[in-house]
């Protein structure tokens, strides 16, 4: 559709970390860092409202549109959530202007707050799990419903395409949902809409309408279908209308939705809504109480074919028979609807025009023509394909009230900022446009590439005045421009470095750019290495946060300086202006090429980076800014706090012409003093006689302010982090140890921790009602979510420092000690939620498996395994596992996880779980060898090595047959199992002597095995334990050098000779006595086994002149018959 015009320089950045702006940006007209507010143009005050500077990051402008990044930074879930979608995966995304937006892919659905809240820091972000459903799930099936009371909780309808519609009553408790079925028989819903006060709109691809309506106080809804009114006077305007104008078909039953849009919600008992469905128009409206009424249906087609060939060709729609037209969607406006349309007249050219068709629905009665037809630059060429793409043209219009409007699809964006149009083409890999909606009179739109951005008319306001000549200046922007000719010139004079350059300044701010360069040159010499420029830099800068207001009389006793930041009388204004100056001030050191050369400064007793505390001035100044706005509401807590901050500093009086308020707003650099004295305050309450309620009051209010006040900050540091980049060498930057996480007694982590501390032990246990306890866990949550963040940034800048490891180490343990402190009450409140989203922020692994334990959520810790892949979530779990003996979880992990747990289980200390993760991948052989290993390694317990040694047998006969190495494993296998069935036969004598248990026996040697057969332990040894010593000789290794097998094996035989006494009995036959030795019975045995005697008995000389024998071998009977012996076994061989 769209020939998009010569695209401009772009200045691209990543949508999900804070904004920045690339060196290209810098030397463009319009840099998003140094814009001032100034006065609003025409444009803004016809009700388009200024946004907020710190959710803003320029990525494109031209002379017709402005594209800047819009809202929140993304949260990590959703940006994971884009990486890992597959291709086939579709994704969609809503905008709601309520500040609400929700993305869909496959069954996930997230839900989170593009619009930062007044009191929270972190980005609130839900993930909610959608109906099961066989047809693709889409954002536009999904309706979320602001809370009217919290900001910061809503309720969500989601609705399958076959019908089926689950309900939260609260997003922040997924587990609350109830689910009933729409009944569309068969229909598929094709958009849910809100409609509050009536719930929500479904319509269905073939228009029939059902209205969901949540049951108050209760979770459940209703399904109330729509059925226009069959009364007297139903239809009448249509019969009308058929009557003057010809015959209107009415629309058939199933014609396709083409939009559906809701009125204004101007009375609680009845609202209006209007369905756009195929060429007719509806519009209906719900009462009080739940009664549908459809006013009338028109063929809108029609008059819109009439206008467009008289306003185009000048000519009747009847006589152009070539006339084809298409209504592509609809929007409403302030008194009615417009229509997206387009035509083509094939009997003059292929030339497709395009037209916004604006109706009027205020009127009484049916209207019977179109209010107007504005007729759009752009145009098209048609084709045969052509009709396909064109159904995807959405149309958005920024305001009811106004004429601006973007015309889009995946690829491209057309601008209306009135008759003239401007063609976006957003065509690059992942910038696809997934979804879009409208937040502050703008346009607001979602791409994979560039996350949230908005698409609106350059606006004058927003023009950094260091790219504009003087004249153009507004008054507002003049503030700072507070110097009389006179003055300028003795500060030009001056010998104070801080003044010289303050003058340089004040020159390149009225345009004066020479003489501030020559300034600038004389103080800072190119050829010279200057060591006061960042004192002087940061001196300047400081002076400017602190400034007086120029204009207020009663500060003129106390100025000592002509110059000012600020030219206002009220403290809001002035402290605006200070921030908006300072800004102008980092501009100006860009411009004059000095921010490169900043490096340290001494701040607080450490080195810092100069332009981390110039970032610092700014984040107090917002913190002043955020305690100004709080001070009415909490006037007696924030003057009580004031006056004791005044007290403490000896520098100052309070003049009798000023409030406490003007002098402590003035010194912004020292704001921090102010949230000591505020728990000051507070410990005067507790310890004051006073009321628990008034005490809880206290504590409450001071934690807002707190919390508001850094949260301000904070959001600035993140938000703005690219205006303070700098090309620096990271080894070089000093530790950064940020004004919010100072530690020591005044400090204000001490300080947030104190407080922690405090809000939990005096407040939750007298906190009974449930919203009272939410509200103080949120704030407990905040509290430490920005105690943490200190630590991350602090523990960022010491990782590339070697030389600062054990403070590193030490600075690591706190933090984790604290981050457990901070998180865990949470836990223990049963505020999963908070908890979980501080666990995923600072990487607490253990509360995050604790929270899947409680719960019960595989899905959760799945999607965990997912998301902290890089951070070795995986191996944290697996051993928390096996500390907490849950091995079962362990092998039971998606199969998705097997590799790494493979590799885990390799562990020398938890390789008896290895095996069973081996099986249950099918790796039999990986199992075959494990299992032998760990058999090798068992001595504790014969039965379990008995155990190891079968399974992995068995294990070794279900691998794979090719792999030879099995074979010659069973082998071994075989050799271990009688080596244990040798244990085992042990006489049961020796095994009581030695007090072991048959069933619990270690694993012994066949050394030791040997000893306990022939020794004298064995009191009862016969030929048998002798022979099965003599056989457990094969279990010895020849080669081990420990053992000396020839003594072994003669000891073995020695100790068989020593059973008997060896005397010659002249009445006994000296045959039958050698044969009644247990020598003799040994060899005897082995011979009736099949054994080669010969090789298997000792010589005869070995025995005779064995020392082991002692006297018995010089004994003459003993040397008769072993000889005797030996002659016999002789012959009979």
């Amino acid at each position: 559709m769209f020939s998009p015009r010569t695209p401009s320089t772009r200045a691209r950045s990543s949508p999900y970390t804070p904004s920045g702006v690339t060196p290209r940006a810098q030397n463009r007209r319009v840099s998003n860092i140094f814009t001032p507010k100034g006065r609003q143009s025409s444009l803004t005050q016809k009700g388009i409202p200024n946004r907020s500077l710190q959710t803003s990051q320029l990525i494109e402008e031209t002379e017709g549109y402005r594209i800047e990044g819009f809202g929140t930074p993304l949260p990590v879930l959703i940006t994971e959530a884009l990486a890992l979608a597959d291709k086939h995966t579709e994704i969609t995304v809503k905008i709601d202007q309520s500040g609400w937006a929700w993305l869909v892919g496959g069954r996930k659905l997230f839900v989170w707050r593009y619009k930062g809240g007044q009191s929270t820091r972190t980005v609130f972000c839900k993930e909610l799990t959608l109906p099961p459903s066989d047809l693709a799930h889409n954002a536009d099936r999904v309706c979320v419903i602001p809370s009217v009371t919290d900001n910061q909780s809503a309720s969500c309808i989601a609705v399958s395409p076959e019908g089926i519609v689950r309900y939260w009553p609260n997003i922040a408790y997924e587990g609350s949902s109830t689910e009933i079925s729409a009944e569309l028989r068969g229909d598929e819903c094709a958009s849910v809409v809100n409609f509050e006060p009536f719930g929500c709109l479904l319509a269905t691809t073939t228009s029939s309408l059902v209205l969901l309506l949540p049951m108050s106080g209760q979770n459940t809804l209703t399904c109330h279908p729509l059925k226009g009114s069959q009364g007297m006077f139903s239809g009448i305007g249509r019969r009308m209308s058929s009557f003057i104008f010809g015959a209107s078909t009415l629309q058939p039953s199933g014609a396709p939705l083409q939009a559906i849009v809701c009125g204004k919600c101007e009375d609680e008992d009845e609202r209006s809504f209007f369905v756009l469905s195929g060429t007719q128009f509806q519009k209906w409206n719900i009462s009080q109480p739940i009664t549908e009424k459809l006013f009338y249906q028109i063929d809108v087609e029609r008059m819109f074919r009439e206008f467009l060939s008289k306003k185009v060709w000048n000519q009747d729609s009847r006589q152009l028979t070539q006339l084809k037209t298409w209504l592509l969607d609809m929007q409403p406006t302030q008194h009615g609807v417009v229509f997206l349309g387009a035509g083509v007249n094939m009997d003059v050219d292929l030339t497709v025009y395009f037209g916004l068709a604006f109706l009027d629905t205020d009127i009484n009665g049916t209207p019977n023509e179109l209010e107007s037809l504005m007729i759009l630059e752009h145009q098209d060429v048609y084709s045969e394909d052509f009709e396909y793409s064109l159904q995807k043209h959405r149309l958005l219009l920024a305001d009811p009230r106004s004429t601006t409007a973007y015309i889009y699809d995946r690829e491209h964006v057309l601008f209306v900022p009135g008759p003239s149009t401007e063609v976006i083409n957003l065509q690059q890999p992942g910038g696809h446009i997934l979804g879009a909606g409208t937040s502050d009179g703008v346009g607001v739109f979602f791409s994979g590439s560039m996350g949230l951005f908005s698409i609106s008319t350059p606006q004058r306001q927003e023009i950094s005045i260091m790219e504009e000549p003087v004249q153009d200046m507004t008054t507002a922007d003049m503030s700072v421009l507070t110097a009389s000719h006179a003055k300028m010139q003795e500060l030009s004079m001056s010998e104070d470095r801080t003044a010289r350059l303050k003058s340089a300044f004040i020159a390149t701010m009225r345009g004066n750019i020479a003489a501030a360069q020559a300034t600038i040159e004389e103080l800072f010499p190119l050829d010279e290495v200057s060591t006061d420029l960042d004192q002087t830099v940061v001196s300047l800068d400081k002076d400017l946060v602190d400034d007086f207001p120029a204009s207020d009389p009663r500060w003129a006793e106390s100025r000592q300086d002509a110059t000012s930041s600020t030219t206002s009388l009220i403290i809001i204004n002035q402290l605006n202006d200070k921030l908006r100056a300072h800004e102008y001030v980092i501009n100006f050191l860009k411009k004059m090429n000095l921010w490169e050369q900043l490096k340290q400064v001494t701040v607080r007793g450490t080195r810092m980076l100069t332009r981390h505390v110039m970032c610092e001035h700014a984040e107090k100044l917002q913190a002043a800014i955020a305690l100004r706005q709080l001070h009415g509401e909490f006037s007696g807590i924030v003057d009580a706090a004031i006056k004791k901050v005044l007290e403490q500093r000896q520098d100052v009086n309070v003049s009798h012409n000023l409030t406490p308020q003007d002098v402590f707003y003035r010194e912004v650099s020292r704001i921090q003093e102010v949230m000591e004295c505020l728990l000051e305050y507070q410990e005067e309450v507790l310890l004051a006689d006073v009321t628990v309620t008034e005490i809880l009051t206290v504590i409450i209010s001071i934690n807002t302010i707190v919390e508001e006040m850094l949260h301000k900050a904070l959001q600035y540091r993140q938000t703005k982090s690219a205006m303070y980049d700098c090309e620096a060498p990271e080894e070089e930057n000093p530790e950064y140890i940020p004004w919010t996480s100072t530690g020591g007694d005044r400090g204000v982590r001490t300080l947030l921790l104190k407080q922690f501390n405090t809000t939990m032990e005096m407040v939750l246990p007298e906190v009974r009602d449930t919203e009272g306890l939410e509200k103080i866990y949120r704030q407990l949550a905040s509290i430490a979510d920005i105690i943490l963040d200190g630590y991350v940034g602090q523990l960022e800048s010491l990782k590339v420092k070697a030389n600062r490891q054990q403070h590193y180490n030490e600075l690591q343990r706190r933090y984790e000690q604290d981050r457990q402190q901070l998180i865990m009450p949470l836990m223990e409140g049963k505020q999963y939620e908070l908890a979980a989203s501080l666990a995923e922020k600072y990487y607490d692994f253990e509360i995050l498996i604790q929270l899947c334990e409680v719960s019960d959520n595989t899905d959760r810790i799945e999607k965990y395994l997912r998301q902290f892949s890089d951070k070795g979530f995986a191996n944290y779990l697996y051993t928390w596992y096996m500390k907490e003996g849950k091995r079962g979880k362990l092998l039971a992990l998606p199969i998705s996880q097997q590799r790494e747990l493979g590799k885990f289980l390799q562990k020398e200390d938890i390789k008896t779980l290895s095996w069973l993760h081996n099986i249950q991948t099918d790796n039999f052989s990986k199992a075959h060898l494990t299992l032998l290993e760990l058999a090798r390694m068992e001595q504790g317990s014969l039965s379990k090595k008995k155990t190891l040694l079968s399974l992995s047998k068995l294990a070794g006969l279900a691998a794979d047959p090719d792999n030879g190495d099995i074979d010659s494993n069973i082998l071994d296998i075989n050799e271990e199992q009688e080596l244990i069935a040798h244990q085992q036969q042990l006489p049961a004598l020796v095994i009581e002597n030695l007090k072991m248990e048959p069933d619990n026996m270690a694993v012994l040697s066949p050394v030791q095995l040997i000893e306990l057969y022939i020794s004298g332990t064995n009191i009862d040894a016969t030929e048998y334990d002798f022979k099965k010593a003599l056989d457990l000789l094969r279990y010895i290794d020849k080669t081990d050098q420990t053992v000396d097998y020839e003594s072994l094996r003669m000891h073995i035989w020695a100790q068989s000779i020593l059973r008997d006494s060896w005397q010659q009995d002249d009445s006994v036959d000296v045959m039958e006595a050698i044969m009644n030795t247990v020598f003799f019975k040994t060899v005897d045995l082995a011979y009736k086994e099949g054994v080669d005697v010969k090789t298997f008995m000792p010589g005869l000389k070995s025995i005779l002149n064995c020392e082991e024998l002692g006297d018995l071998k010089d004994s003459a009977s003993f040397q008769y018959l072993i000889q005797a012996g030996y002659e016999h076994i002789g012959q009979v061989l």
